[in-house]
């Protein structure tokens, strides 16, 4: 399979997402570039650095290849984190705020009340009223809730 047919591949199944599914890739690909920024600003120095001191280009470029060799294997094994969904579906009985960023969300799933801490994605639940079925779809490890419509 060349790259042609990789990129075809990828475009049509972009376009065939659900809303949820584009809500899910928006906050994990920020997510991701968050941890992405230190390594990012941290080459850039190195190189900026590397201008006003006596240090060889090799150098420069070894120290950069294995900041991105690095970074490569942490974003994959971080990616690897946000990609454990577990299914809920109920009806809303709350969501409050408790801190800054730091939301949590009652969901009475049968009999059981489940209580869903909720750092990224919570802004689809400030739109729901109470009592409310609602699916989600939610990741305990990175804390994120998507909401499924």
């Amino acid at each position: 399979m060349g790259l042609k047919d990789k990129f075809a591949e990828s475009f049509a199944k972009a376009q065939t997402m659900s809303e949820s599914e584009k809500r899910a890739n928006e906050i994990m690909s920020k997510l991701i570039f968050k941890k992405a920024t230190i390594p990012l600003v941290l080459m850039l120095v190195i190189f900026i650095a590397s201008l006003f001191t006596d240090i060889t280009w090799w150098a420069v470029i070894l120290i950069n290849s294995l900041i991105a060799l690095g970074t490569y294997f942490y974003l994959k094994k971080e990616g690897q984190k946000y990609q454990d969904f577990k299914p809920y579906m109920g009806n809303l009985i709350s969501f409050e705020k408790k801190g800054d960023k730091q939301y949590f969300a009652i969901i009475k799933q049968g009999k059981m009340p489940i209580k869903l801490e909720i750092h990224y994605g919570y802004e689809d639940f400030e739109k729901l009223k109470k009592n409310q079925m609602i699916q989600v779809q939610y990741s305990e490890k990175a804390k994120v809730a998507i909401l499924v419509k």
